[in-house]
């Protein structure tokens, strides 16, 4: 077993994000987040309780290298940085790389995303406090979609990045919706940022095909939208026939929404690594409950020797939920493991 606070941690976002909230959308009328995490198949995701020293606990993931091989990460974040989480308030975030333009010779200092999503776990109760704190930051590194969500129902969609912050939905249970981000910007201010390969009427790329299908699905499922249909959406298989070699924005990462990426190989070579879902996961703000599934949604076992580990990916979600503020000392839990393990300690968090 890998444990997972020896390991280097790294974050690559390349996902799939769906929002949801209000009478008639979701079948109760909560908000609803849900992803999926796509990555080389050697960068997994595990479930980690935090309760910091001041500020509010959290439930949430990490990402990490499921060996200890010295391989050059994307880019670096913080040991025990949440890439999505759900806080002791019923607050939730999730997050998707927003594949942007180079900055060029532009002198741009930016603030870390890391140190805004630590700030939204320990600091925000509600999806306003979150964009006050977005709003008020002029240039984020990485560049991010992010969906925030809380208890009282309200949804948003804000992109953050090198050019700017801009918010680009909002909806509440007074006015309902459906929020949905891939590796792109779409907001009027910023989608001219984006980098061609990525943007959504490039044909060759996955972006538009997986927003499309992601839009089609929730249709379909308009006003019985809980957990177990947005299990189903990131479950689907819609465009997994497409050919992974053609994607121009990473070679080798597939085209559906649980996504299958594979070179078809026997073995794994890291220089050259598919990418695929190595989790799954939906945020309940209302129970401050995260529905976590290791590896495809779909349940189904690895086709081939490269796309590793995920012959252990479940067929279920396990609910882990945030402890409230105080129930813990200061504490890092690690619940689940690389390899796809529920560990004793998440035994106070599962319901």
């Amino acid at each position: 077993i890998f444990g997972a606070s020896s390991l280097a941690v790294v974050t690559v976002a390349m996902c799939f994000l769906i929002g949801a909230t209000g009478p008639g959308i979701t079948a109760t009328g909560e908000a609803l987040l849900g992803c999926v995490s796509d990555d080389p198949y050697l960068f997994r995701t595990f479930v980690h309780v935090v309760q910091p020293a001041d500020g509010h606990a959290h439930v949430g993931t990490e990402l990490v290298y499921a060996t200890d091989d010295d391989i050059e990460p994307p880019f670096k974040v913080e040991p025990g940085e949440a890439t999505r989480g759900i806080n002791s308030q019923g607050f939730a975030f999730v997050i998707a790389l927003a594949v942007e333009q180079s900055p060029g010779n532009m002198e741009v200092e930016s603030v870390p995303f890391c140190n805004l999503s630590e700030r939204m776990m320990k600091d925000c109760s509600s999806v306003e406090d979150a964009l006050q704190l977005l709003e008020a930051t002029p240039s984020v590194s990485p560049a991010f979609s992010v969906l925030l969500a809380d208890a009282f129902g309200d949804l948003a969609h804000v992109e953050v990045g090198l050019f700017g912050t801009a918010v680009h939905q909002r909806f509440s249970k007074e006015k309902p919706g459906l929020a949905f981000a891939v590796n792109c910007y779409q907001s009027q201010e910023l989608k001219h940022f984006n980098d061609p390969a990525a943007e959504l009427q490039a044909e060759e790329n996955n972006n538009g095909c997986r927003l499309a299908r992601g839009r089609q699905l929730a249709a379909e499922l308009r006003g019985k939208l809980d957990v177990a249909a947005f299990r189903a959406i990131l479950s689907d298989h819609g465009n997994r026939e497409r050919n992974p070699e053609e994607n121009p924005l990473l070679k080798w990462w597939g085209y559906s929404i649980c996504n299958h990426g594979t070179r078809k190989n026997h073995s794994y070579d890291a220089t050259a690594a598919p990418w695929g879902t190595v989790s799954a996961e939906v945020f309940q703000p209302s129970l401050r409950a995260l529905h976590y599934n290791y590896g495809w949604a779909c349940g189904e076992k690895a086709e081939f020797g490269d796309q590793l580990f995920q012959s252990r990916s479940w067929s279920h979600f396990c609910t882990f939920v945030s402890p409230f503020d105080g129930q813990l000392p200061p504490s890092h839990i690690a619940c689940t493991t690389v390899e796809g393990e529920i560990t004793p300690e998440a035994q106070p968090f599962r319901r």
